[in-house]
């Protein structure tokens, strides 16, 4: 873990060409050989870190949903837990938002990020099939959702904004007018 919040945090400032394996052992207070034992090459550190992000948020947002709210409730709770573990935790969405479309992250990375949010796609498709969300192809609400999340908190982030609460109910709600079926 240290390894790789170090890099992570290197790879944020600097960039991926910026960054050699050196400085990110020195970082992380720890030898090359430590690295490479651990990650044979940058880029299987990178998809590391990508997974551990990733790992990161869900254990959050399914920690922080209460599990007998409504499915609106339900889908407010994610899209509000999504948000604040951003504003929480910075560097992981300025990584995740550098890294996201990267040929860097291999296919078989992402899918096993997605696979870890198997609860948030089951949750719309539960309200798609209840008639409650909208029938739309699924990547599509995926990609929406995921840009509204990244251009609030991309936001929120550029004004410093103390409290958020309000602009983020106001935002929630209109995410939710438009997945909603009317």
């Amino acid at each position: 873990e240290q390894i790789i919040v170090a890099a992570m945090k290197l790879l944020v400032e600097k960039g991926i060409q910026a960054t050699p394996m050196s400085a990110i052992a020195k970082a992380a207070g720890t030898g090359m050989g430590t690295i490479y034992n651990y990650f044979a090459t940058k880029e299987e550190l990178i998809n590391a870190i990508y997974l551990y992000v990733k790992g990161s948020e869900i254990e959050l947002i399914l920690n922080s949903i209460d599990p007998n709210a409504s499915l609106k409730g339900k889908f407010l709770g994610y899209y509000e837990a999504f948000v604040n573990f951003y504003l929480k935790y910075p560097e992981s969405f300025d990584f995740i938002d550098q890294m996201h479309n990267s040929p860097v992250i291999q296919p078989g990375t992402k899918e096993k990020g997605k696979a870890a949010f198997l609860p948030v796609i089951q949750l719309i498709q539960q309200g798609q099939d209840e008639g409650i969300i909208k029938k739309m192809d699924l990547e599509a609400m995926l990609h929406f959702l995921a840009g509204t999340i990244t251009s609030y908190v991309r936001w929120i982030l550029s004004v410093n904004q103390k409290n958020q609460k309000l602009p983020l109910n106001q935002h929630i709600r209109m995410v939710w007018d438009a997945k909603k079926k009317k």
